[in-house]
């Protein structure tokens, strides 16, 4: 049962029919989209928001009260309810906006500055796509037009820096300032933006590397919209081969085991572009392979290889915290011909790794759908296991990370956030937990993890 957003009575929606007939639609909409969680002003909304899985989704009830709104005002209010006050709309999100907007593009009954709003997203959502002509035809129009919304300057800098337009980036910018002067969302996001584009710029001057889209499909159309604008750029094109995968419904589900049984098995960790589990790519593997509670200095019980993601770049965050830059990974294999060799080295072993239930063991379904190899292994996650030894450890109130684990257990990790030194840290903590109980040893690894600090 639902909760009334005006009234706070059960209802069947979040909008009873009584308050439905009184409210006016768009400003609850826009209320919604504005309002700050958290900050006491509606006690009820705030109420609402706690009881979702994540609150942040509360602003989605703005999508389904939308439905209320004749056409295109509802499609409009939909469409600002997933994008809020950013400048873009979910990956998954995209095919559903790119029809809406083909229904509103010329619709009448909405301004000029709503269609560029619209407009904007799109733009964000094509070149992200990597639809980079299309993308281009709909900036010239949005900068045709002097009502552009301040999310749409931004927006349209972004898309020129990455098509190593510098210098009509430093326009636009230079316009939102004039045309929002005092707003502190403007003025933040000019800076950052600007920082950005006179970064790329000093790159180009020095020869240094700019942007390519990381995807080896996209890297053509690229280097073809480049040529097209007159900008001349050396861009290494691979031929990629994609395999056709296994359905997702012909490939079976993950088995975990909770069991902690065994001392013999393989530890293993995965970098990935980013952390959720159905867009993200492996960037990199490591593996750690355990024999009777003995971690070995031997090559041959490491696994250790980097992937060149196939469908995603590395994001800036993902290159500071793990230190894997797209040149590290241009000439590297792909997930589908490095799954085979992983799985050879795991052999039959249980696989062992920190929260590889939620996150790692999806990316290797992935992988085994796209390999064609069915991976069968148990999984055993540490992270939940950890669990057990809440008050041993005095983690009450703590976030369970591997790296507040292992400090815990004086475990050193000396490049956190590379697969094979946080494989071989899960085995560890792993190995120490169960030591807790009487029902396991572990032996000094303190070669090991020498020669992780120079690799």
């Amino acid at each position: 049962m639902a909760i009334c957003i005006k009234c706070g009575k059960e209802n069947n929606s979040c909008l009873c029919d009584a308050c439905r007939a009184t409210a006016d639609i768009e400003a609850l909409c826009e209320e919604i989209m504005e309002y700050q969680l958290g900050s006491g002003e509606n006690a009820l909304w705030d109420k609402i928001a706690s009881d979702f899985y994540s609150p942040y989704n509360f602003k989605y009830i703005g999508f389904a009260i939308a439905e209320y709104l004749p056409f295109p005002r509802k499609e409009y209010r939909k469409i600002l309810s997933l994008s809020g006050n950013t400048c873009n709309v979910s990956k998954s999100s995209r095919p559903w906006l790119y029809e809406v907007y083909d229904l509103c593009k010329d619709a009448e009954g909405l301004s000029e500055m709503e269609q560029n709003r619209i407009r904007g997203l799109v733009v964000d959502a094509l070149y992200k796509d990597y639809d980079f002509e299309k993308a281009d035809e709909l900036a010239s129009k949005s900068l045709e037009s002097e009502d552009l919304p301040k999310q749409v300057y931004i927006t349209l800098a972004d898309f020129y820096t990455i098509t190593r337009r510098y210098d009509e980036t430093d326009k636009i910018l230079r316009e939102a300032l004039t045309a929002f002067p005092n707003d502190s969302y403007v003025e933040k996001n000019v800076k950052e933006f600007s920082d950005k584009n006179e970064k790329r710029r000093e790159a180009a001057k020095k020869g240094k590397r700019e942007y390519v889209p990381q995807p080896e499909e996209a890297k053509q159309k690229y280097a073809d919209f480049l040529a097209s604008r007159g900008i001349n750029a050396e861009i290494n094109v691979r031929t990629v081969s994609v395999p056709e995968a296994i359905p997702k419904d012909q490939y079976p589900k993950p088995v975990e085991t909770r069991d902690a049984n065994f001392n013999s098995f393989v530890a293993f960790d995965l970098e990935t572009t980013g952390t959720i589990a159905r867009f993200d790519n492996i960037i990199e593997f490591g593996a750690i392979k355990v024999v009777d509670g003995k971690i070995v200095d031997s090559q041959e019980f490491i696994f250790q290889e980097l992937v060149m993601p196939h469908e995603r770049r590395i994001p800036e965050e993902v290159q500071k915290l793990t230190g894997i830059t797209p040149d590290d990974v241009k000439d590297a294999r792909l997930m589908w011909e490095v799954t085979p060799d992983f799985m050879k080295f795991v052999d039959d072993n249980i696989l062992v790794g920190f929260n590889c239930i939620a996150f790692d063991s999806k990316l290797l379904v992935r992988a085994g759908r796209y390999s064609h190899i069915i991976i069968k292994n148990k999984y055993f996650d540490v992270m939940r296991y950890a669990k057990l030894f809440k008050d041993q450890l005095g983690l009450e109130g703590q976030k369970c990370s591997l790296g507040i684990l292992a400090e815990k257990l004086n475990i050193k990790n000396p490049r956190a956030h590379r697969a094979l030194s946080d494989a071989i840290t899960t085995a560890q903590v792993y190995l120490k937990l169960k030591a807790m109980d009487g029902n396991a040893r572990i032996d000094s690894v303190d070669d090991l993890i020498s020669d992780i600090e120079s690799w």
